[in-house]
């Protein structure tokens, strides 16, 4: 019982200390933390400066990845598409940062370049200071859920290769109407289900078929079952496997022992 209670201090110790990075000075803090209403996972809303919080991997391999959770751009949904996917890139040996982009906005179409510099800005900064955390800055990452799937393809398809990562996955992804896969363009790992609802289907098989045009390589996965939303949470149906077929890919590519 000691010893369990032990641990539980040293992870909340851990967690307290996690480096919190400002990557807008010129804004005002602020931002809000709510659960539900229809479950309990905590979601971030009324964010006004975006920030990434460092998960340093305890076995460093010097790979990186930029998580962005979802939440439709209205807020972040902070552990199961965020939290506990940089813990479970830990375990690969790769830091995580989680992106928390800013949701306060006037318009959708603001709230996607508002949210969409945040993501180039936050790959630009994991590059430039990424000797900090031990990593090459070529082998950094990004991986969406959902709205953060959609922000992982903008960086993705940057004009500017310093704003793109060097590889990116997409797990039920929105996307643009029209994919412009630029030469230099990162390899892509897609995750679907096939009970997911229309749009997230047409828009991930619309990001595999842009890809595959433009002659970058990129794996999709589609599992017969798992609906929308399923993040890191074992829930009994097959979507369950896709870390480890992302894991899998990673390994195909280098990028982790």
């Amino acid at each position: 019982m000691r010893a369990a209670a032990l641990l539980l201090l040293a992870i909340a110790a851990a967690a307290a200390e996690r480096q919190v990075i400002p990557m807008r000075t010129d804004l005002p803090r602020g931002e809000e933390e709510f659960i539900g209403p229809n479950d309990t996972e905590r979601r971030i809303r009324k964010i006004t400066s975006p920030t990434m919080i460092v998960y340093p991997a305890a076995k460093p391999t010097g790979a990186g990845m930029i998580v962005v959770p979802g939440g439709g751009l209205n807020y972040v949904t902070i552990d199961k598409e965020g939290t506990a996917a940089a813990e479970w890139l830990n375990t690969l040996g790769v830091t995580a940062f989680v992106l928390k982009h800013r949701v306060t906005f006037s318009t959708f179409d603001d709230g996607l370049k508002i949210a969409g510099e945040d993501a180039t800005l936050a790959v630009r900064l994991a590059k430039r200071r990424a000797a900090e955390w031990g990593l090459d800055p070529s082998r950094i990452g990004m991986l969406g859920f959902s709205s953060g799937g959609y922000l992982t393809i903008v960086a993705a398809t940057a004009a500017n290769p310093a704003s793109r990562p060097a590889f990116a996955a997409a797990i039920y992804p929105s996307a643009p109407d029209e994919v412009s896969v630029r030469s230099g363009a990162p390899p892509l790992f897609l995750v679907l289900a096939h009970d997911d609802n229309a749009g997230m289907r047409d828009a991930t098989l619309r990001l595999y078929t842009a890809w595959h045009k433009a002659r970058v390589p990129a794996e999709l996965h589609i599992f017969w079952k798992g609906g929308h939303g399923f993040g890191m949470r074992k829930r009994g149906d097959p979507t369950d496997a896709w870390p480890e077929r992302m894991a899998d890919w990673l390994r195909s590519r280098n990028l982790i022992p």
